[in-house]
């Protein structure tokens, strides 16, 4: 009986022994479970923050993109303007040819014309004695004028002169306001008495 118990107790022990390291390895595991869901949410949530910039970039790009799209075609259709404008400058070329050859008639009609220039040249020679005389005048008042500088400079000395009387009487008038303001001090102990 006493080996009975003997065995039944080792059993025991066994048995607890088992069940102390069962509890101990099913606590590892549930911490090794609390730690992989730990990582396992942060890079779910880096995932996410990440599909989030590339998402607003992605967007920012595509607005982008449309923004330059819509000028590219604002500026192809100007393009298109100015190539129907030089397909229509193009389409008068014959027209111009024309005009040309009317410019070439009138140019003859304007050489028979010119046969009229000696008379011109007579006229132009008269005005250029005219301006010649007129010219002479001229340097004659040049000498009147000479005098004028003299004049400038008295004038100018005389504006400085009324400059600095204007400062003065400015600064005059400063010193009697401000002599009238310490009269008024001095008299304040005065106004107490009832002198008239």
């Amino acid at each position: 009986m006493e080996n009975k118990e003997v065995q039944s107790r080792e059993l025991l022990e066994i048995v607890e022994k088992s069940m102390v390291e069962f509890h101990e390895a099913m606590k590892k595991r549930e911490d090794l479970s609390i730690r992989i869901g730990r990582r396992t949410t942060q890079i779910v949530r880096v995932g996410a923050v990440t599909v989030g910039l590339l998402s607003m970039a992605v967007l920012y790009l595509t607005a982008a993109l449309n923004s330059d799209m819509s000028k590219m075609s604002e500026q192809m259709e100007a393009i298109t303007g100015y190539m129907q404008t030089m397909n229509a400058s193009i389409g008068t070329m014959p027209v111009m040819s024309a005009s040309v050859q009317d410019m070439n008639v009138l140019m003859r009609d304007m050489s028979s014309s010119i046969r009229a220039v000696p008379v011109m040249t007579a006229s132009m020679q008269r005005m250029t004695a005219s301006v010649q005389k007129m010219d002479a005048l001229l340097e004659n008042m040049a000498g009147s004028v000479s005098a004028v500088p003299v004049m400038s400079t008295s004038v100018q000395r005389m504006s400085a002169d009324m400059t600095a009387m204007n400062n003065q009487i400015h600064f005059l008038n400063q010193n009697v306001g401000s002599m009238g303001y310490n009269v008024d001090r001095m008299a304040s102990p005065m106004k107490m008495f009832p002198f008239p």
